[in-house]
Parts: C-alpha cells; sequence; structure tokens
C-alpha cells in the first residue's frame, strides 16, 4: 500500500512539473496539409548507362525463370550483380569458330565483347542466339537495334559501374575457376556431368582436389590464405575443421566451370574416411584473398544452389 502512494506521488509531482515547465507549443497545430509541394519526377536514367541497361534489357529480358536469374552466370537479378558477373568474366561459353571472344565484356571494346556476339551470332554447341525465350512484357524484339546499340556505347565508353567509375579503377573480388579432383593418385580428373556434384568411386581412399580462381588483376599464384572446408550440410560449416590449401609450384590447366581451360593452382589432398562415408554428399566452401578485397568464401551465402552443387562430392 505504501509503495502505491509513493508511485501515485511521483506520477502526479511528474504531471505537474510537466505542465508548468512546457512553454513549447505543437509544430503541427497549424499544420495544412492541403498545402503540398511540387511532386518531383523520376530523374530519366540513360539508356547507355549500367542502370538503364539492366532496367530495359537485363532485367526483362535476360533475368527471366530459369535463365539468368542467379541459376546461370551472368546473374543479371541487380545492377551490382549485372555489372561484377559480366566485367573482365570468362565467358561461359566459347566460339570455336572465333576464340578472340573470351572474356564477356571488355571495357571500351565491344567488338571484343562475348555479350554483343552472343547477340549476334549463333555459336555451334550452344542453344542459340540470346535471348533464348522473351518474357511477356518484354521489348526486345520492337528494340532489338537500339537495345545492342546501347549495350554497345556503354561498353566502348569504358562500361562504367553504377557510380560512373571505370572497370580499371575497380579490383573484383576473386571467382572460381574451376573444381576436379583425381581418385588415389590418377592422372585423369573424374569425370562430371553438368554442374552436378563429382561422383567419387567407389572404393577411394584418398582424394587430391585442385581449385582454380580467377581474378581481374591479380595473378592467382600470388592469392594467399586459401583454404577449405568439407560439410555434410551445405548451409553449415565447422570452422574448427578448415585446412589449407597448398599452392602447387606449376599450374595444372584443364577444365573449368566455364567449360574453357583454366589454370588450377591450389590443391589439397584428402582421405575419404575424414570428410564422409559411402552414400554422403559431402559440400565443399573454399576461402582466398587477392591481396586487395577482404577474403571471400566461394561458394557463398548468395551463390544459387545450381552453382553450389558443383562444390560438392558424392561418395559412392
Amino acid at each position: 500500500m505504501k509503495m502505491k502512494f509513493i508511485f501515485s506521488l511521483f506520477l502526479l509531482t511528474a504531471l505537474i512539473a510537466c505542465k508548468k515547465g512546457s512553454n513549447s507549443r505543437n509544430p503541427y497545430d497549424n499544420w495544412d496539409n492541403t498545402n503540398k509541394g511540387p511532386v518531383l519526377s523520376d530523374k530519366p536514367i540513360d539508356p547507355n548507362s549500367i542502370e538503364g541497361l539492366h532496367k530495359n534489357i537485363f532485367k526483362p529480358t535476360c533475368s527471366n525463370s530459369g535463365c539468368h536469374d542467379g541459376n546461370f552466370e551472368p546473374d543479371f537479378r541487380s545492377v551490382e550483380s549485372s555489372y561484377n558477373s559480366i566485367i573482365n568474366r570468362l565467358s561461359t561459353n566459347t566460339d570455336p569458330n572465333n576464340p578472340q571472344y573470351n572474356l564477356r565484356v571488355v571495357p571500351g571494346a565491344a567488338a571484343k565483347s562475348m555479350l554483343l556476339h552472343r547477340l549476334n551470332v549463333f555459336i555451334p554447341g550452344s542453344q542459340g542466339v540470346m535471348p533464348l525465350t522473351i518474357d511477356p512484357g518484354s521489348d526486345w524484339e520492337a528494340k532489338k537495334n537500339e537495345y545492342i546499340q546501347n549495350i554497345s556505347n556503354w561498353i566502348n565508353a569504358g562500361a562504367k559501374d553504377q557510380f560512373g567509375n571505370t572497370a580499371n579503377s575497380i579490383d573484383f573480388i576473386p571467382q572460381i575457376g574451376g573444381l576436379i579432383a583425381f581418385a588415389d593418385g590418377s592422372s585423369t580428373p573424374i569425370t562430371r556431368s553438368g554442374y552436378n556434384p563429382l561422383v567419387v568411386p567407389s572404393g577411394t581412399n584418398t582424394l587430391k582436389i585442385w581449385v582454380a580462381y580467377t581474378d581481374d588483376k591479380t595473378p592467382v599464384n600470388q592469392f594467399f590464405g586459401t583454404n577449405i572446408n568439407f560439410s555434410l550440410n551445405p548451409n553449415n560449416y565447422d570452422t574448427s575443421k578448415v585446412q589449407n590449401m597448398s599452392l602447387e609450384t606449376n599450374a595444372f590447366n584443364s577444365k573449368g566451370i566455364s567449360g574453357t581451360n583454366v589454370d588450377y593452382w591450389h590443391s589439397i589432398t584428402v582421405n575419404i574416411a575424414d570428410i564422409g562415408s559411402s552414400g554422403d554428399v559431402v559440400w565443399i566452401r573454399t576461402q582466398t584473398s587477392d591481396k586487395v578485397n577482404p577474403k571471400v568464401f566461394i561458394p557463398s551465402s548468395s551463390t544459387s544452389f545450381n552453382f553450389v552443387k558443383y562444390f560438392a562430392l558424392r561418395l559412392n
């Protein structure tokens, strides 16, 4: 009872003090919500900029379901992912008749960029000229020539990002080049089907795993802190079980994730019994740094599952 009285007295005192000490007025007493300022119109987007290309082309035409929506590179879901997955990045498909097209976008050189080549030329062995399908709402067919010219203009102007920076002023994070493995000292890597996990032959005791990275500026053999982690859950890795990878004296050149040959510099040999048992799918995550950007996980938490499968082993 005494405590209730003290609390009530305190509250009454506070209210009186508030009333006596407050000389301010409510700034919204005379507010007239009928007087509104002018409505600002959206700033026009330059169709020859990366923002314009994403708004007019990449988003409505290329990032449709099952295509470049994060399942396949280039990743056209956002302006940032579009830019980062095409500038100086190795092409997924190559043209046997035009080997000079090996990068998706070569800043300043539209005539050397695979992005434009795929929009204009059928590459033998490919599914066709891009885009393969046109979603309702896309005006690609009506404005195809205009849009291709916009892409060409952007590339020839230096392929600037959304902040106006040229590619030469940016150092991109490392990207995966490929992952291969050799069973029990074999000289031939285990064959792979598409982006599916590597199937380790039954009875294999040891596995030598090689990882290839690519970078726009730093030679891969100068990377540091490259390690690997194995897990039976692709969403949960035990950081206490991270293992360092070795930098080989000479690179091993073999097929990479894009279908072209790349140099594999980093390797590790593991005992199968230490990473899983027969019937398990073992998921792999690597980490590395190009000495410019902070260390990156490959695959990362935002990597599409289609690519995450590429970093897996199926133990028979």
